[in-house]
């Protein structure tokens, strides 16, 4: 028997022919193991996914039978049930951006500029979302002063230490591509429906960084992110970004060994930006260890604990009964 495979690769510690009714019953994930039930937590990007159910949706307006606008709601909702049904998911935990501001803007006042103001029927569906996501008993976090893909992280990281087998990051921020592992996957929409499933070895070789997941952060503060408004290095750009990271190992590593760059304008420009690099480097890093709000619980958003009949009143209400079927699947 071939060894156990996670997110395309082996679990440590297993070999050709091991089972998990050998010594270590927990080793490895086996179809059907009745000593070792999986258990496998899909983590949503709310912000991230809402928004994009919004505009997926607003092609297709649906509204409740009291009038409001509900296609968000729709959408959203069938878009995270895909992936529980595909990924076949145990357990659903939600990210949500801080309530108490941003502290990287504490670093650098112009980091992620506000936005224009959104459209009017959108903040009332991203509430109803919410209220759906609290009605199917999916555990929910944020990390104050931090965002949704720090706390993310970090669930991530609490969900292995709590004994977790993969857990699953739904979102369309290329950010969390940092926290890829092992047993941690980055799952990103495609326009046309589906995810694109990032493991270390899809980070490495098909992502914009070309970096192995660690190395990231490092990356970004070469290059910058226009989305989070922040420039990097001026003249380094995502063609040379990635090759300096690989083959220095880091930013710090870079610095360090800075005469071994050949290419005079590329050193040049390096010396001049490299304040602005290590504050990039700073902006871009992943705050794993931001203490989640609540703590996570790791029994809590357990697939199917919802109340059914609660839940498709609730549905039937929002004129939204064609889920209801999903919830049975």
């Amino acid at each position: 028997m071939s060894p156990p495979s996670v997110i395309g690769r082996p679990i440590e510690g297993t070999s050709e022919g091991s089972s998990c009714h050998g010594r270590d019953p927990c080793a490895w994930l086996g179809p059907g193991c009745d000593d070792h039930p999986v258990r496998r937590l899909l983590v949503v990007d709310f912000a991230n996914i809402a928004h994009r159910a919004y505009f997926a949706g607003r092609g297709r307006p649906a509204f409740a039978p009291d009038g409001r606008p509900v296609f968000l709601v729709g959408t959203f909702l069938r878009l995270v049930l895909a992936r529980v049904n595909e990924e076949q998911a145990t357990h659903v935990a939600l990210a949500f951006e801080s309530t108490t501001g941003l502290r990287r803007r504490e670093i650098d006042p112009r980091y992620k500029p506000r936005k224009a103001q959104e459209p009017g029927d959108l903040v009332p569906q991203l509430r109803d979302a919410n209220i759906a996501a609290g009605r199917m008993g999916w555990a929910r976090y944020r990390a104050e002063g931090w965002e949704a893909d720090d706390a993310m992280a970090g669930i991530a990281d609490a969900a292995l230490a709590a004994g977790f087998d993969e857990v699953l990051l739904l979102t369309g921020d290329h950010d969390l591509l940092g926290a890829v592992g092992n047993r941690v996957a980055v799952l990103m929409p495609r326009a046309g429906g589906g995810v694109d499933r990032f493991g270390p070895a899809e980070v490495e070789e098909r992502s914009p960084y070309r970096v192995p997941p660690a190395l990231v952060a490092d990356v970004k503060a070469l290059i910058g992110d226009a989305t989070d408004g922040y420039g990097g290095v001026r003249g380094i750009g995502p063609s040379v970004g990635p090759d300096l990271v690989r083959r220095f190992g880091s930013l710090a590593a870079l610095y360090d060994r800075i005469e071994e760059v050949e290419a005079a304008g590329v050193r040049k420009r390096l010396l001049a930006g490299r304040e602005n690099a290590f504050r990039c480097l700073d902006l871009a890093t992943l705050r794993r260890g931001a203490p989640l709000s609540p703590a996570f619980d790791p029994d809590a958003g357990r697939v199917g604990a919802h109340d059914l009949e609660r839940v498709s009143s609730w549905l039937m209400a929002m004129g939204l009964a064609e889920l209801i079927r999903t919830l049975h699947s």
